[in-house]
């Protein structure tokens, strides 16, 4: 199907509701932005979705016991579509401040024991990394709850492994490489389509971060795994 005018319209205004709140968008409250009728708003998400720009989830209405309504949010696609621009930051105290923050994330989501709810909760958290580094180190954090989830075993030799390599950015791809093969085979199940777009994305980051950039975030990895 093609994007016409009026569906990338929708699309950017979902995105924008989306990124001010954190928040699945509910159709009513873009009907109402852009002066349509709910009906015509509803119509146009699902078009969007059967295109792969959003994904629907269902959320408890307040305001009916019992009841679900359906919300929709942005994918992947939809970021690429309109090319997200993420900052560039050379700022060591920024870098250090996002990196303590991802790391407590991290910490906090393996003790609840549930990987795809943990997973849920940092691709919600992904649209809002304004900044490169923080988005590569939510990546990796998706890889890490993987690793985790896989056990000690696994996770020592991952470890092992990418200690004989002598250069950040190949520690970083054997990193992913064997989590990802690994997650595969023993998580038996397929790794979810939007984490291996997003996979994609940290991949192309990664050939652009600076030194820097690149050293915050070995440090980071390694204070995760250790």
């Amino acid at each position: 199907m093609n994007l016409t005018e009026r569906r990338k319209q929708f699309l950017q205004q979902i995105m924008r509701l989306y990124k001010k709140s954190g928040l699945p968008v509910h159709y009513v409250t873009l009907a109402n932005l852009l002066g349509v009728s709910k009906w015509t708003a509803y119509d146009m998400l699902k078009e969007l979705e059967k295109s792969g720009f959003l994904k629907r989830d269902y959320i408890v209405n307040p305001n009916e016991l019992g009841r679900s309504v359906i919300v929709f949010s942005p994918t992947t696609k939809a970021d690429e579509l309109f090319g997200q621009i993420r900052e560039v930051t050379f700022d060591a105290d920024q870098l250090n401040g996002v990196k303590k923050k991802v790391l407590e994330m991290i910490f906090e989501l393996q003790s609840t024991k549930n990987l795809q709810q943990s997973l849920e909760f940092i691709l919600n958290e992904i649209p809002k990394a304004n900044v490169r580094t923080e988005f590569c180190m939510y990546i990796l954090a998706i890889l890490i709850l993987y690793l985790h989830a896989l056990g000690k075993v696994q996770k020592d030799m991952v470890k092992n492994i990418i200690v004989v390599a002598n250069r950040h950015d190949i520690k970083i791809t054997l990193f992913v490489g064997m989590v990802v093969g690994t997650a595969i085979q023993s998580v038996a199940q397929e790794l979810d389509p939007r984490i291996s777009d997003l996979i994609g994305s940290f991949l192309k980051h990664l050939d652009q971060l600076s030194m820097n950039e690149m050293q915050i975030l070995i440090e980071f990895l390694q204070e995760a795994i250790n």
